[in-house]
């Protein structure tokens, strides 16, 4: 008996889809020759993820081939280490950085998220950017988590006022956010099918949690 619980059993799937890097995968249905050192990972990663719940484990278990396409996927215990954080880390950079066209799925998720963050705060979206969690904007901490992506904020009021914040909380709060925005904001308005497709969310999230907060 490996005693591996079914979400131990899923990251182990993850990590082997990210191992294939594109190519046919078959999930494991068999875990009972497992090594104890595999067995080991498992038991930390299952409970790095339960931790840090807004890291996906496809995102995480991929990011080294995201930074170094060429490379093989490192082995599994590579990724209870610090350098597997930092590379994950880097990688999520490097696909912000990306043409927002590349996005558009995670911004589809990121509206979805920000819709459902208000709906739990009971709040309307014009008041996403303001609301403060522990005296922080709730938004540099979902951007720093890796839950939004920038160009899901662009039709949500003004950003550049958070520029005034002191530099230590800037870059505590929001990471490098502020050194790229106005890159982000050039790339979004030059890019219709991404300004369309943010403008209409926008809108459509908006009357859907104005007719919630209707009825409450």
């Amino acid at each position: 008996m490996n005693n591996l619980t079914k979400q131990e059993e899923n990251i182990y799937n993850c990590f082997l889809r990210a191992y294939r890097k594109g190519q046919p995968f078959q999930p494991r249905k068999d875990f009972s020759k497992l090594t104890p050192t595999i067995l080991l990972c498992l038991k930390k990663l299952n409970a790095f993820f339960g931790k840090f719940k807004h890291i996906s484990p496809d995102d995480f278990f991929s990011a080294p081939t995201v930074l170094h396409p060429e490379e093989t996927c490192p082995h599994i215990d590579f990724f209870i280490t610090r350098a597997a954080i930092r590379a994950y880390s880097l990688a999520m950079k490097k696909k912000e950085d990306e043409s927002p066209e590349k996005q558009l799925d995670k911004i589809k998720e990121s509206l979805h998220f920000i819709a459902m963050f208000c709906l739990k705060q009971k709040i309307p979206l014009e008041k996403y950017l303001q609301f403060k969690i522990l005296n922080m904007p709730a938004w540099m901490q979902h951007y720093r988590e890796h839950n939004i992506n920038p160009y899901s904020l662009m039709e949500l009021g003004k950003l550049d006022g958070f520029k005034l914040l002191a530099e230590d909380e800037k870059a505590l709060w929001a990471g490098d956010f502020f050194e790229k925005i106005d890159s982000y904001k050039t790339r979004y308005y030059n890019s219709p099918k991404t300004k369309h497709l943010v403008r209409e969310a926008t809108k459509k999230i908006q009357e859907f949690l104005k007719k919630d907060l209707q009825t409450k």
